[in-house]
């Protein structure tokens, strides 16, 4: 049973979603503070200027992400559709996807984490991960701090190996993990090139919905071609 965690982000890139392909549960870390410079309220994608970023505005006062609300006052759900329509309609499969990403756009959400999350879940389905969720903030136990609270949530939902990406390698402590049979290894992931629609040259680490109208239903043998063994260090 191989387990992987991460802070639910705002239509991650391709990395994300190929920890989740290699992983039989993941785990929303929705309990832990927001960080100044993550992806969980932005992300780029390629628009006929070039990378465009998106930022989803936030009220300020909570710390934790599965308690950060929307700054709803600002127009961005109809900003941010309006620019990924303007970035993808002419693609080849803009048309197959477009109506259920709208739907999630058209919704006014509170929570970050719950529009994250359902962004998430959507890419899954359409690309056909089959991998069950959990979020941290559905358990009430204290699993602790840094790799020792990792290594409490996979050793809770019964996981016998950790999928961490190369990051984790910063704060992971293999005693932590040992200790409860766990095995601990390492994303190592290649970036695919695919075609693109704007730019002469290849533009990598965008958000995981360039690759999908770029290449629909084949985006995960796109992802899949350039992978690498889970690696005990890296």
């Amino acid at each position: 049973m191989k387990v992987a965690i991460h802070q639910p982000n705002y239509l991650p890139w391709i990395g994300y979603f190929d920890k989740l392909d290699q992983s039989d549960i993941f785990v929303f870390l929705d309990k832990a503070d927001v960080s100044k410079g993550s992806f969980l309220n932005r992300n780029t994608i390629l628009s006929p200027n070039g990378k465009t970023l998106l930022t989803v505005p936030l009220t300020k006062g909570e710390k934790s992400i599965h308690k950060v609300q929307i700054n709803n006052l600002r127009n961005w759900r109809a900003k941010h559709w309006a620019t990924i329509k303007a970035s993808y309609k002419k693609n080849a499969f803009w048309h197959m996807y477009k109506d259920r990403f709208e739907q999630i756009y058209n919704k006014e959400w509170d929570s970050l984490s719950e529009l994250n999350i359902s962004l998430i879940e959507l890419i899954c389905e359409l690309l056909e991960i089959d991998v069950k969720f959990y979020r941290e903030s559905a358990f009430d136990e204290d699993f602790g701090k840094s790799s020792e609270r990792i290594a409490n949530i996979v050793a809770k939902l019964q996981g016998k190996t950790y999928i961490s990406g190369r990051g984790g390698k910063k704060y992971n402590r293999l005693e932590d993990f040992e200790e409860k049979g766990i095995d601990l290894m390492y994303q190592n992931f290649t970036h695919p090139i695919y075609n693109q629609v704007w730019g002469e040259n290849f533009t990598d680490k965008l958000s995981i919905i360039d690759l999908l109208f770029h290449h629909g239903p084949e985006s995960l043998n796109t992802i899949r071609s350039t992978r690498n063994p889970l690696a005990v260090d890296l």
